[in-house]
């Protein structure tokens, strides 16, 4: 049922130009046109990008229109909407027959995967500054430069495919030029500061309830090493007992048997709990029996929060052992951790209410409606086939459900904010938690989701190894659930071949968009769940 698009770009290029011959658009048209843009213009209000697509239409009946902004030596996609009305004109709304419901559908489904397809970034050419065509993924559009008042280049206005200006518009495009520049430029600067603003007001937020994350084991280490050079310690560890399983969070120069030992990985615990009263036992003897010299402890011990502080120290000294700096630090050892504790237990809750906002966007578009929890769906078991460890996979997880966390904070900007609309949510999205005490890779692949291998990507034109894990990983996903969800209603017969369709395009794609030590276990897994396993990841 699925269609290559560059097979029936001519097709449609063709019916748009029989509905809409140039020499239709007439002296009535071009009066509701310049009636339309002298609304816009009397109102004080900037039209909105729907509106300008409204009135440029008019000129078009268009079904793809787009908008680039220059950057440096490059044009870089910041707007893109798709107009189903003008893809498949309808001649008789009452009377479609079933096979023209479903062609339409399958059209509209692979104009959209176009569209979330176009060059994000494209090479810059003087031909530009021109009114006149453009070679792009879904076709040759008609482009219109825009400018700003001081008469330098800002970007381009695209329409199409395969389609042709009004012959008695030609001469006009000018004023057409001229009124597209002024408004979308002051579109692109309400948008910016209409972002800005929102970060700030998610800083604030994050600010006033007192979510910064504190680096625990950056201030552990810090305490640790006071210690250490105050009672001329040779080495040292904070440690943290969670159940019966001890936890490194800070050391200095330990060695490794003595780690063993700390951690009761050499045989029994070394020290034990029982209500507020510390006891060295097990391996903690003898390690003291293997050290000479007794280490000095500092136990520090709450409802919820017990451990210890151990130095390796060249001689005893008792006078020291009663400093009451010692004591202060032991407090705010234990202090320090029930911060993050409760830090991080209201950072959950508040990523959980951030997630079911994401969701509240993703379904109110049929093709969204499973997302974010496909996306968890297919890393989870990535991450099983490519030997993830369980804080690697926890990491992929968190990273796959807030990878469009963005859109949230777009949906604070705009109503018609949708899953592949926004073009900013990586960078909307990381600030956004940013100041949550959560891993440095989910922040980082969040922001680098969109981003390329090659350097082509967005919102950084990062390269290679600049990439990290998550980003790479979320890229790949990103594009094979777009896959599934552009093609959601596949005849059985249909579905190996689109299979191999998606593989192919992944092999394609890897070196160029996708890491390509990925690709292979992305294969083995699509070929492990064949199409309809993969389309119902996520759905249950």
């Amino acid at each position: 049922m699925s269609k290559d698009v560059k097979d029936y770009i001519t097709i449609i290029g063709s019916r748009l130009g029989k509905a809409f011959a140039v020499d239709s658009f007439g002296i009535e048209e071009e009066l509701e046109f310049w009636a339309l843009s002298a609304e816009h213009m009397s109102r004080k209000e900037n039209p909105t990008f729907q509106n300008i697509i409204t009135w440029i239409d008019l000129l078009y009946q268009a079904p793809v229109h787009f908008v680039y902004k220059f950057d440096k030596d490059h044009l870089i996609l910041i707007k893109r909407q798709l107009i189903s009305e003008n893809l498949l004109p309808e001649k008789n709304k009452g009377g479609k027959s079933e096979k023209e419901d479903v062609q339409r559908t399958q059209f509209i489904q692979d104009f959209e995967n176009q569209m979330q397809n176009l060059e994000k970034k494209r090479q810059w050419d003087e031909d530009f500054k021109e009114h006149g065509v453009s070679a792009h993924t879904i076709g040759n559009c008609e482009h219109i430069p825009l400018y700003k008042k001081n008469g330098t280049f800002w970007g381009i206005y695209v329409i199409g495919p395969n389609i042709k200006s009004p012959v008695n518009m030609v001469p006009k495009f000018s004023i057409v030029s001229r009124l597209l520049s002024e408004w979308l430029i002051k579109l692109d600067e309400q948008e910016k500061e209409s972002q800005q603003k929102y970060q700030k007001q998610v800083h604030g937020l994050v600010r006033d309830l007192g979510i910064g994350a504190l680096n625990t084991k950056g201030i552990s280490e810090l305490l640790l090493l006071y210690i250490i050079n105050s009672f001329q310690g040779k080495s040292g560890a904070v440690i943290e007992l969670k159940g019966e399983s001890p936890d490194l969070i800070a050391s200095n120069n330990l060695d490794e048997s003595h780690l063993k030992a700390l951690l009761g990985l050499s045989g029994e615990a070394a020290y034990t709990f029982s209500g507020n009263s510390f006891t060295v036992s097990g391996s903690g003897k003898e390690l003291i029996n293997q050290l000479g010299v007794e280490p000095l402890f500092l136990p520090y011990i709450t409802d919820e929060i017990k451990g210890y502080i151990w130095i390796n120290r060249a001689e005893p000294n008792k006078s020291q052992e009663s400093n009451p700096v010692l004591e202060d630090i032991s407090e705010i050892v234990a202090k320090l951790f029930e911060f993050r504790d409760v830090n991080k237990a209201f950072s959950d809750e508040l990523l959980e209410a951030f997630y079911k906002m994401l969701r509240a966007i993703e379904v109110k578009r049929e093709k969204t409606k499973y997302h974010s929890p496909r996306m968890v769906a297919f890393v989870e078991m990535f991450g099983m086939l490519f030997g993830l460890d369980n804080n690697e996979m926890n990491i992929l997880k968190t990273t796959a459900k807030l990878h469009d966390i963005g859109y949230v904070g777009a949906a604070g900007i705009s109503s018609l904010a949708s899953i592949g609309s926004e073009l900013a949510h990586p960078i909307a999205g990381a600030t956004m938690i940013s100041n949550l005490p959560i891993h440095k890779d989910v922040i980082e692949g969040i922001k680098t989701h969109h981003e390329w291998v090659n350097g082509k990507g967005t919102p950084n034109e990062l390269k290679g190894e600049d990439i990290p894990w998550t980003g790479k990983i979320i890229a790949v996903y990103e594009y094979v659930v777009d896959f599934f969800e552009s093609n959601p209603n596949i005849d059985p017969s249909k579905e190996d071949e689109m299979l191999e369709k998606l593989k192919s395009n992944l092999i394609e794609r890897a070196d160029i968009q996708f890491d390509m030590v990925l690709i292979p276990t992305v294969i083995q897994q699509l070929t492990m769940l064949g199409w309809s396993g993969c389309a119902q990841l996520g759905v249950d």
